[in-house]
């Protein structure tokens, strides 16, 4: 397994931020819109668009809970990260420098996982998909 790019202290640190939270919160509700317009045909698509109904307008307990997640997944931790580099100290200024894009990526890959579909049911479908 490849080394953190942070502390577990800094990611708990980014993951409990306040000042991240409000801009995951529309980013979650961004990507429910897009799950919306998806093809029925779309892997996981029955638990993908169930999660998007209920994430819609997502409370902030919701968010929060969805938040370790995504702070986790690579394109945060590296963007976390390269703040750090550059002279962040604290998860505010690591938080400052996570681009929007960073953020809606993050929830777009880590959909599927939230919703519960797991990669080889995702894989098998999309292999269906193709075959027909």
């Amino acid at each position: 397994m490849p080394a953190l790019p942070l502390s577990l202290n800094a990611i708990c640190g980014l993951a409990c931020e306040p000042t991240l939270l409000p801009r995951i919160r529309m980013a979650i509700a961004m990507v429910a819109q897009e799950v919306f317009a998806e093809p029925p045909e779309t892997a996981g698509y029955p638990m993908r668009w169930n999660l998007s109904k209920t994430v819609l307008s997502p409370t902030e307990s919701q968010a929060a809970q969805m938040m370790v997640g995504i702070v986790a997944s690579p394109p945060m931790l590296a963007a976390a990260a390269a703040a750090a580099a550059g002279g962040a100290t604290d998860s505010a200024a690591m938080a400052a420098a996570i681009t929007d894009d960073q953020i809606l990526d993050a929830i777009r890959r880590g959909w599927n996982a939230v919703s519960g579909v797991g990669p080889t049911y995702a894989q098998t479908r999309q292999a269906e998909q193709e075959g027909t």
